[in-house]
């Protein structure tokens, strides 16, 4: 591809899209268009854009019309995600690269097979269509600075024998409670454990899931190509404080923390003790990655398509384990945005 710059459009861009929009600028993009769902929620995010880094593309509430009139290179799909299936589809049938946000394919009033058929769905269609599907659960976008870190205070990298993570979240829209922590932070967990053993499988005999009100909880071994290892994940809702976002394997955890720097840049801290690592930003690394795929690098997305549909089936199995220990329970109306 050219050196002109990639065409991006993003759907659904008054939450983390905003975000994404921001990257794709900084990575070199033209962000060209959004799509919003009225035309009061298009132009608040416009002027918020416009003031964070410049936008100055146009507006649809029509996503159809959007990837027909602006023939974006990439599409960023960050809308609601019961419609991650629908945007995802028709942004590739418009000849656009895609990266999803997470979770990848997922809607509460579907069945747990009818979700993981949604997911096979936009993969078969990115093959079929030769384009580029990336899901944005950004975790393993920082393995390789966790790794730098490790060996930094530890010495040589150890064979996995052990992964643990620990996230919470504070929801915009009031608490998020039982199912909707999992459908919403598990991804996150799933694919970080993909991404520190590729090519491993999940022993369904030695998992249990947990669903509780305000925390979730899944433990099962992970089989790679290096042995067994543990997996361990909690997954929590808050109504106050700053929510913890912490992993590590073997035992060398480290806090992850956002801050902003001298150029107003939004950029990650890994802390362990009293060490720390500064990086950029994961999400940032994983847009900037994904641009690279389009314009013809040989690396690959950080979480390419495949990975987002092994989490996904991860996902629904281990779903599927809690609700048979225990019966599903009615769920909030969705909040997400």
């Amino acid at each position: 591809m050219s050196d002109t710059p990639l065409r991006v459009a993003v759907i659904g861009a008054s939450g983390i899209g905003q975000h994404h929009a921001r990257w794709y600028d900084l990575a070199g993009c033209e962000v060209v268009a959004i799509a919003g769902t009225t035309k009061d929620s298009c132009e608040r995010t416009r002027a918020r854009l416009a003031s964070y880094f410049g936008f100055r593309g146009r507006t649809y509430q029509d996503v159809e019309a959007m990837l027909r009139e602006e023939t974006p290179d990439i599409v960023a799909v960050t809308s609601p995600y019961p419609m991650h299936r629908a945007h995802a589809l028709a942004a590739l049938d418009a000849g656009a690269h895609v990266l999803c946000e997470k979770p990848f394919c997922w809607d509460k009033d579907k069945g747990l097979d009818e979700i993981l058929s949604d997911g096979r769905a936009v993969v078969a269609k990115a093959k079929d269509a030769g384009r580029l599907l990336g899901v944005s659960a950004q975790y393993p976008a920082g393995i390789p600075h966790y790794r730098a870190f490790y060996e930094q205070v530890r010495g040589a990298w150890d064979t996995l024998t052990r992964i643990t993570m620990e996230m919470e979240v504070k929801g915009r829209r009031g608490p998020k409670r039982y199912e909707e922590i999992w459908a919403d932070v598990a991804p996150h967990a799933l694919s970080l454990v993909i991404g520190f053993l590729p090519g491993g499988r999940m022993d369904a005999t030695t998992a249990v899931c947990e669903i509780d009100e305000r925390e979730n909880r899944a433990r099962f071994d992970y089989v790679g190509r290096s042995g067994r290892c543990h997996v361990n994940l909690v997954m929590r809702d808050i109504d106050e404080g700053v929510p913890a976002r912490r992993f590590g394997v073997n035992g060398f955890m480290v806090d992850w923390e956002g801050y902003v720097d001298e150029d107003g840049i939004f950029r990650a801290r890994l802390v362990h003790g009293s060490e720390s690592l500064q990086c950029d930003d994961f999400l940032h690394i994983l847009v900037q990655t994904f641009v690279s795929c389009v314009r013809g690098s040989d690396v690959r997305p950080v979480v390419s398509g495949a990975d987002g549909l092994l989490g996904l089936k991860y996902q629904v199995e281990l779903l599927r384990m809690a609700r048979d220990r225990v019966p599903p329970r009615p769920q909030a109306p969705d909040v997400h945005g």
